[in-house]
């Protein structure tokens, strides 16, 4: 069976707000994360409804806990606080799931008024056409994965500015990509 950290009263982490070394801090979230991998994977099974993902945001929450791990020995309840970060990356998940349906339905509406009903390949027909290998890598982290503008710059050595001009002209080629498309069906 598996024992809860709230159940393991003297647990270091537990114990008061004492300043730790990050290695001890290193060492603690992984000591936390062993004791909650199970129970949070059931968890995240259960907000996403997809074994894979839910493997993907376990480790991403892990990932995420590691590099806040500065936060931790501020953290009354450390069990809460991972969950609390795996609850965050499943709602961004599962937003980023909902905007792909919704861009996929509207690219299914367009498709089915020219007779075409292969969305996935339509859409990634229409990436590969229209933008270069660097913009489609941005488009996808982007809207696919959720990444900030920020983030992508810090991916890319650009600009946050100079990201967003280019996901800018990026959505503008789609966009008319996607007009001619549906002006040269008959």
């Amino acid at each position: 069976m598996e024992t809860s950290f709230r159940q393991q009263r003297l647990h270091p982490i537990a114990v008061g707000r004492m300043v730790m070394s990050d290695d001890d801090l290193r060492r603690a979230v992984g000591d936390l994360f062993t004791g909650c991998e199970r129970r949070m994977g059931r968890y995240l099974v259960q907000m996403v409804g997809d074994r894979e993902l839910a493997a993907d945001l376990l480790q991403d929450s892990f990932h995420d806990a590691l590099r806040a791990r500065a936060q931790l020995s501020g953290v009354r309840n450390p069990e809460a606080w991972l969950f609390g970060i795996a609850r965050n990356r499943a709602l961004r998940a599962l937003r980023r799931r909902g905007r792909f349906d919704r861009a996929l339905g509207r690219l299914a509406r367009r498709q089915s008024q020219s007779g075409d009903s292969s969305e996935i390949v339509a859409i990634r027909d229409l990436l590969a056409r229209s933008l270069s290998v660097e913009d489609r890598a941005l488009v996808l982290l982007r809207y696919l994965h959720d990444f900030s503008a920020s983030e992508l710059a810090e991916m890319t050595g650009m600009t946050a500015e100079a990201v967003r001009q280019r996901l800018s002209r990026a959505r503008a080629r789609l966009l008319a990509a996607s007009e001619h498309d549906e002006g040269a069906t008959p």
